[in-house]
């Protein structure tokens, strides 16, 4: 996860306002993060180029999709913000042959089912079926 991410989601945390945001955000962020180490270490799929250890799911973009999509209920605009910035951070990854399209798309998915199972935890998404 980028260092915006971490400063955005301490802000929210210490900001009263978004606080309860904040906290879901860290909790989707390390749930995603912590799923797609274990999900990598099993599947030991290689990165692009020299990079070693696995690269499927890419642990950046399940936790940057996981921060978004959470922030996005909780404080709209800056789960706007956070989105554009996780798009643009896994484009980068690609782009700098870090990951294959493969393991962002592997690590966003499971960001946002991350992001889910932390917002039903919390009682955030009752009578949004489908949300």
């Amino acid at each position: 996860m980028s260092p915006a991410f971490r400063v955005a989601v301490a802000v929210m945390i210490l900001r009263r306002r978004t606080r309860a945001t904040g906290l879901r955000c860290l909790c989707a962020g390390v749930a995603a993060g912590m799923s797609a180490r274990m999900l990598r270490d099993r599947l030991r799929r290689p990165r692009p180029g020299d990079r070693v250890g696995g690269g499927l799911p890419s642990r950046h973009a399940a936790a940057s999709a996981a921060i978004a999509r959470t922030a996005a209920a909780g404080a709209p605009r800056m789960g706007r913000a956070m989105a554009v910035g996780a798009a643009v951070g896994m484009a980068a990854r690609v782009a700098a042959a870090e990951h294959d399209p493969a393991d962002i798309a592997a690590g966003a998915a499971l960001g946002l089912a991350s992001a889910r199972a932390v917002a039903l935890l919390a009682g955030g998404e009752r009578g949004r079926a489908g949300a």
